[in-house]
């Protein structure tokens, strides 16, 4: 009977798109590509947008959704931290509950704040002057010598655009975010951006494969 029941409950789940086929594309460098999120997670509204800076340059600049969600998180935490300080300072202890609650919330949530501020915005770059995509903060002369990683991929190891999903489940929600990797003719995989706005992703998956002249293996 119990048997019975969780068969039920697993039918009323709608279920997902079935696992993507590497070999429709017929390609060797696919087969030999990881088809699994290579980023952990995700959201489930647009986090980045891409931007042309130049003839030359494109970015994925953070939307200002994105920036106001990460900023709440900051301002409530700081809001609770001063909170918490002014009555440490008007009651001379900070051993109360009334205290130590809302000042642990509050830097906890001012920290995460701050911190998915400081990811979210950081730049997402691609650049035909230095022939590379990379991540964050690289010195000029690392792109010159530097092989596909984590962090950045010289143009002339971009082999392909790759798009996948991952369903991400919560207490309160499941939804589904999609990811953009770089793929190297080795096969290694660069994340470049993972949010939950499917349309934008195939959008700017389209306009960087002209870009870089390459294809987009959409596998969502």
């Amino acid at each position: 009977m119990f048997r019975k029941l969780v068969d039920k409950i697993k039918s009323l789940v709608p279920e997902g798109p079935p696992p993507f086929d590497p070999t429709t594309l017929d390609d060797p460098v696919a087969l030999q590509t990881e088809w699994s999120p290579l980023k952990a997670g995700g959201a489930n509204f647009c986090t980045r947008k891409l931007v042309q800076v130049s003839p030359h340059r494109y970015e994925f600049k953070a939307t200002l959704g994105a920036k106001a969600f990460y900023l709440i998180f900051f301002f409530i935490g700081s809001g609770a931290l001063f909170f918490s300080t002014t009555e440490f300072i008007s009651k001379g202890t900070v051993l109360k509950p009334e205290v130590l609650i809302p000042g642990g919330v509050g830097l906890v949530f001012a920290l995460a704040g701050g911190l998915m501020y400081y990811y979210g915005t950081t730049p997402v770059v691609f650049d035909k002057q230095h022939d590379c995509f990379w991540k964050g903060k690289i010195p000029a002369d690392e792109m010159l010598y530097a092989t596909a990683n984590e962090l950045l991929m010289p143009f002339r190891e971009i082999y392909s655009i790759q798009l996948i999903s991952e369903h991400i489940s919560g207490s309160d929600n499941s939804y589904y975010s999609y990811e953009m990797n770089l793929v190297s003719r080795e096969g290694v995989r660069t994340n470049v951006v993972d949010h939950g706005k499917l349309d934008q992703v195939r959008e700017d998956a389209r306009t960087l494969s002209e870009f870089l002249e390459v294809p987009v293996w959409d596998g969502i």
